[in-house]
């Protein structure tokens, strides 16, 4: 059986569940993991977290806050519940898009905790900006507008303009009539949310709050391992937040799940695995070390690293001397779908020739059962 929480659409209260979509709100932090079964989900994978789930949920339910007896009276019975802080998924940096897939100066409509966002930059030398994608006149889609000559984003719908703080700058309809203009433009009616940027390593991240000083003090995490200019892959794909975190945190499924799409993986090579090392970083995420998970790679040791709210950063580390890495990040978009961006590196070892022209893309090479991402030197 599989846990139903397993099969949710993202829409969890916490940072085991994933984010509340559909109505935003501080969730208990990454210490909960431990709590239901998180250690579980590392080392069984989603089927033996999904039991381990089932098991939780069955003793849970076997517990009643009252005791009920024919002919005797009602007992309350004592039930402690432990207080966790709030983790708010909003005020986090969330990778978007790869710059080198961000044409122009957009507008570029994007979904992020399920909200209706468009990116665009303002001006050709300007910065990319992330504001509400509703126009606030008609509620037309500002993604089919286009950025003008001032640099400010136009509605195609009446022309109203907006500026990069999502400000009204202009309202043709209302140009003559002094009274309509001033309580128009540069109105907080008028006005767009308007959300923190920031690019980093070719990703260009937003912070969805408004909360500009804490974003300020915050930096996106991106592995200090890779380029300035990784090769990035993105592409939205099914299912929800927590079942696309947990199955990367589940390398025991690889000989299997991978058979045919990479060299050298066969149920035949699966070895057992050892418990993993885990260290618990509060609200900065976990690390992780294990071992190899089939006879092909039984002296490699892995480092692996959550950090929230959606980024997952893995090293293979070969004796030979030999790093691949693998960066993940699963940008819950909407119920049910997350955006996964993706890159990769490879350091070959002391003796081996560095061919960088067989290092690109993100392919496996085949004879060598490495990601093909860059080229670490």
């Amino acid at each position: 059986m599989i846990s139903p929480q397993l099969l949710e659409s993202g829409l969890g209260t916490s940072l085991r569940s994933g984010p509340n979509l559909r109505q935003p709100r501080p969730l208990r932090p990454l210490r909960s993991f431990q709590r239901h079964g998180g250690w579980e989900i590392l080392r069984l994978g989603a089927v033996g977290a999904a039991y381990c789930t089932v098991q939780k949920t069955m003793r849970r339910a076997a517990i009643s806050t009252e005791v009920v007896t024919p002919g005797i009276e009602k007992k309350e019975v004592e039930v402690k519940h432990e207080k966790h802080d709030s983790f708010n998924w909003e005020k986090q940096w969330y990778p978007v898009l790869p710059l080198s897939m961000l044409h122009g100066s957009g507008p570029e409509p994007i979904k992020l905790l399920n909200k209706d966002l468009v990116l665009w930059k303002d001006g050709p030398d300007g910065d990319w900006r992330c504001t509400s994608g509703i126009c606030p006149h008609r509620l037309a889609p500002l993604a089919h507008g286009r950025v003008n000559s001032n640099g400010e984003l136009m509605c195609r719908f009446h022309g109203w303009c907006f500026k990069g703080n999502g400000l009204c700058s202009k309202v043709p309809m209302a140009e003559g009539d002094e009274e309509a203009t001033a309580k128009l433009v540069g109105q907080d009616c008028s006005k767009l949310a308007s959300y923190p940027t920031k690019t980093k390593k070719g990703l260009l991240f937003v912070w969805p709050h408004d909360s500009a000083e804490e974003a300020d003090k915050k930096e996106p995490f991106v592995p200090e391992e890779l380029s300035e200019s990784p090769n990035w892959s993105c592409f939205d794909v099914p299912a929800g937040w927590r079942v696309w975190l947990e199955q990367s945190w589940d390398p025991s499924h690889a000989p299997f799940l991978h058979q045919y799409a990479l060299p050298n993986f066969a149920p035949e090579y699966a070895s057992a695995m050892e418990p993993f090392e885990i260290q618990d970083l509060g609200d900065e995420g976990l690390s992780v070390k294990h071992g190899g998970y089939m006879q092909t790679n039984m002296g490699m040791k892995a480092d692996r690293r959550f950090m929230p709210p959606c980024a997952n950063s893995t090293a293979y580390r070969y004796p030979d001397g030999r790093i691949i890495g693998f960066n993940f990040y699963f940008v819950p978009t909407e119920p049910g779908k997350v955006r996964q961006i993706t890159t990769s590196y490879f350091v070959p070892s002391n003796t081996e020739e560095k061919q960088k022209n067989q290092l690109s893309g993100n392919m496996m090479q085949m004879s060598k059962v490495v990601l093909q991402g860059g080229l670490v030197s």
